[in-house]
């Protein structure tokens, strides 16, 4: 048995709203995090980037604090507060002493009830995250991969930037965005995650009072699914004046929560993720080609997507994505040893407990896949999965993923006269 997760619960209360809790009386701290299921795939185009620009807009001010008031209230009690947006939902969290949890509650729950859009602040904010895209686009691992989700997922909600556009950014007021707000940010939407070192009661309690007890409105929510993305076999490229040519490609893999995806994490760990895996070693340390190179799963509701992403000299380009085509070709025709995937199990579950040792991880985790699928993560579980997992279910599942019919590529090179999706699919 790892960690307290014998204790741990869902609760879900009259509104809807959900608490996640994974106690943990080892420590002195407590994580709390607020998991709101708008990302971009509730966005639709002409409002691209505005679940990122709540994120961001709520620390500028609410009807009680401003935006000094927030920071510097979690700053005197020693505390951190930080946010993010994924794809398919947006966290605003905390780490504190267990004794300081109540306080980060109150400043959390007025972050997410009361933000104030204030006009002026907006306004700043919208330059802020312009230069953010601005950033991101002159740097061309991000834009590389950024092109390439947004081709693979071409027609299908996942396709937008996280970020949005120049022109959609521009376009949004302080209405539009409180419009969503009002919208997305609603109980039947929301999970509280809660980890460290309270008991049950004090954290329902926290739960109630910052939370359930202020939805003042029974809103219904449509959590209607996203749809899958529609096959395809595309590239895109862009001209860049840098020294290095930058390859990503993207194949079709397995939704979020789908049972296959143990074995696609040991593939992930053996073929494309360690610095002992196939393609670092190939690559990189027997070709030399490379500096960077690694591959990766993105998993989503209805969709899935593994990416493979290196940087080369533009005279090596060819050279290093025939080097990942024969890597890929041999995982799929020979497998893998007892040796890999022993390791592969180690390494994973390695991971899995030593993230236990962090409140902020464990808060992550759970919140996370609560608002994902409704469902509490059941840490024995997955570790049982992975134990299970056989070399059989591996060549499976490189098989299944590593389909050359449907793989999309990206290039981000000082020259765009290389068809590396030709090259990657040779004569499939």
């Amino acid at each position: 048995m790892w960690y307290n997760i014998d204790m741990q619960k869902m609760i879900t209360f009259k509104s809807g709203l959900k608490l996640v809790f994974v106690p943990n009386t080892a420590v002195r701290s407590v994580a709390i995090g607020v998991f709101v299921g708008a990302g971009v795939v509730k966005e639709t185009p002409e409002i691209a980037g505005i679940s990122h620009f709540i994120e961001h807009m709520v620390f500028k001010g609410t009807a009680n604090r401003s935006a000094f008031d927030i920071v510097n209230e979690i700053d005197c009690i020693g505390a951190q507060i930080n946010a993010f947006t994924a794809k398919s939902y947006t966290c605003f969290h905390t780490v504190s002493l267990d004794t300081n949890a109540e306080k980060c509650a109150d400043v959390l729950s007025d972050m997410y009830f009361n933000p104030s859009f204030d006009p002026v602040e907006l306004e700043k904010e919208r330059r802020v995250i312009i230069e953010e895209i601005n950033e991101s686009e002159d740097t061309p691992d991000d834009l590389c991969l950024e092109r390439l989700l947004s081709l693979y997922f071409k027609g299908c909600p996942l396709e937008k930037a996280i970020l949005g556009t120049k022109k959609t950014l521009k376009e949004m007021t302080s209405q539009t965005l409180k419009d969503y707000h009002d919208k997305h940010y609603v109980a039947q939407n929301t999970v509280l995650s809660i980890a460290g070192n309270l008991t049950e009661e004090q954290a329902v309690a926290i739960a109630k009072k910052y939370f359930e007890d202020k939805y003042t409105l029974q809103k219904d929510y449509d959590n209607a699914p996203i749809c899958a993305r529609t096959p395809h076999s595309h590239s895109c490229k862009r001209k860049k004046s840098i020294e290095q040519t930058h390859i990503a490609f993207a194949f079709p893999s397995y939704p979020y929560n789908d049972e296959r995806c143990t074995a696609m994490q040991l593939m992930t760990i053996i073929f494309s993720m360690e610095m002992s895996s196939r393609l670092f070693q190939s690559v990189r340390e027997k070709l030399g080609l490379c500096y960077t190179i690694y591959g990766y799963p993105s998993s989503y509701q209805n969709n899935g997507a593994f990416i493979i992403y290196t940087s080369t000299s533009p005279h090596n380009t060819v050279r290093a994505v025939e080097a990942i085509r024969n890597e890929i070709d041999l995982l799929i025709d020979k497998g893998v040893s007892d040796e890999e995937l022993n390791k592969g199990k180690e390494q994973l579950k390695t991971s899995l407990v030593l993230g236990q040792e962090s409140t902020s991880a464990m808060m992550r985790t759970f919140g996370g896949h609560a608002v994902q699928t409704g469902e509490l993560y059941d840490f024995d579980k997955r570790i049982k999965s992975i134990d299970s997992v056989t070399k059989e279910d591996v060549k499976k599942c490189a098989k299944e993923i590593f389909d050359f019919t449907e793989v999309c590529s990206s290039i981000v090179a000082p020259d765009d006269d290389v068809d590396i999706l030709k090259i990657i699919k040779r004569n499939d």
